[in-house]
């Protein structure tokens, strides 16, 4: 295949996904985090999530040291935190998380896991980050963000 990256981000952006906040304790204190739609289940029993991650990405360091993360499942009206954590537009106040099962959990998030990494594969540009599910739980019954050729909303 030729390699049209754009046309690759065209398609691939054709398939609607949810959006996540991925957070990790940094070593010295403080969080760390990075959007990611890239998020999917992997296993019920046992059960396991995965993501993937640009392998430039600076979370890689603290994933590798610190195993233990968050995932924050963003409402649609999150659009805020997940291009701060996008690296696209930071918020104009910080960003605020709170404390659930030993990691950070974005506020406002719809639902969240905590995670223990347990593989981490190189394909290609990215790091496949498997995890064993340890916690998770549902805080809200708000629609998710979506994103489909841009953020979308569920419309009834």
């Amino acid at each position: 295949m030729d390699h049209d990256i754009s046309k690759l981000k065209e398609v691939a952006g054709s398939f609607p996904t949810g959006v996540t906040v991925i957070s990790v304790k940094k070593p010295m204190g403080g969080t760390h985090g990075m959007t990611a739609s890239s998020f999917l289940s992997l296993s019920l029993n046992p059960p396991m999530v995965l993501f993937s991650v640009k392998n430039e990405n600076e979370i890689i360091k603290y994933i590798e040291k610190g195993r233990r993360l968050g995932i924050s499942i963003l409402s649609e009206d999150m659009i805020d935190e997940s291009n701060h954590f996008a690296n696209i537009k930071l918020m104009k106040k910080p960003p605020v998380f709170c404390d659930k099962d030993e990691i950070k959990i974005l506020k406002g998030s719809i639902a969240w896991y905590s995670v223990e990494v347990s593989k981490i594969y190189n394909e290609g540009d990215h790091k496949i980050i498997i995890c064993e599910i340890k916690n998770l739980a549902i805080k809200s019954k708000k629609n998710p963000l979506l994103y489909y050729r841009g953020y979308s909303k569920i419309i009834a």
